[in-house]
């Protein structure tokens, strides 16, 4: 799969260090396509939980990439220059073709869109909003208390025009003593893989504007 044909300028991208011949990664550390040029890709400087995340010449990261419908690829490459201007711009010489990666690609991204809850079973939705919201599950700050281990069907907001509706279960339920309401925390049990796209590429799409605003 040539690069050049997958990736656009304004990507968003994660980046993974390779450590001991293995990716490893516990926060993501997400960066940018500025350019492509020669089969090299210049990419923004990386940010991790909201710092300046150095790459070094002559480094190995796995870097990862999504498409709608297609779900997350991944390639090898290498940090050749580290360019200075305001920021510092990566150039990386690609190692690897991208391929089609199973990784649980499912970081999460601090987000307030309503989401529409109710038990299985039940008739009457709670509409509540989210903390944060990732491809496998999400916080939301709800007036009602849905027990742990509740199974529970959410209409997620995406866009103003879309929602998408999954099966979860209450992994966490923390009352505030502050607002009276309720912290859950919800992974997904039953999700079309389609729905879990839509989610990600949701996510990936409001990162690359607070990259664009400089937020993250």
């Amino acid at each position: 799969m040539d690069l050049s044909m997958v990736l656009k300028v304004g990507d968003k991208l994660e980046i993974e260090p390779i450590r001991s011949g293995e990716s490893t990664i516990s926060k993501p550390i997400v960066s940018q396509l500025i350019d492509i040029k020669d089969d090299l890709l210049f990419i923004s400087s990386p940010i991790k939980q909201g710092m300046k995340y150095p790459l070094h010449v002559g480094q190995k990261i796995t870097i990862l990439f999504f498409r709608d419908e297609k779900g997350v690829y991944s390639f090898k490459g290498e940090v050749i220059q580290r360019i200075d201007i305001q920021l510092p711009i990566y150039t990386i010489q690609p190692i690897s073709s991208p391929e089609k990666t199973q990784r649980r690609f499912y970081f999460r991204l601090k987000a307030l869109t309503k989401v529409l809850i109710k038990g299985i079973g039940e008739t009457e939705a709670v509409e509540t909003y989210t903390k944060d919201i990732s491809g496998g599950g999400m916080k939301v700050v709800s007036k009602k208390l849905f027990n742990e281990g509740q199974k529970v069907e959410c209409a997620i907001t995406l866009e103003e025009s879309k929602t998408v509706t999954v099966v979860g279960e209450v992994i966490r339920a923390v009352r505030s003593s502050v607002t009276n309401e309720y912290e859950l925390a919800i992974g997904y049990i039953d999700i079309a893989d389609n729905t879990r796209n839509e989610i990600i590429s949701f996510i990936f799409k409001k990162q690359r504007e607070l990259l664009q605003k400089g937020l993250i």
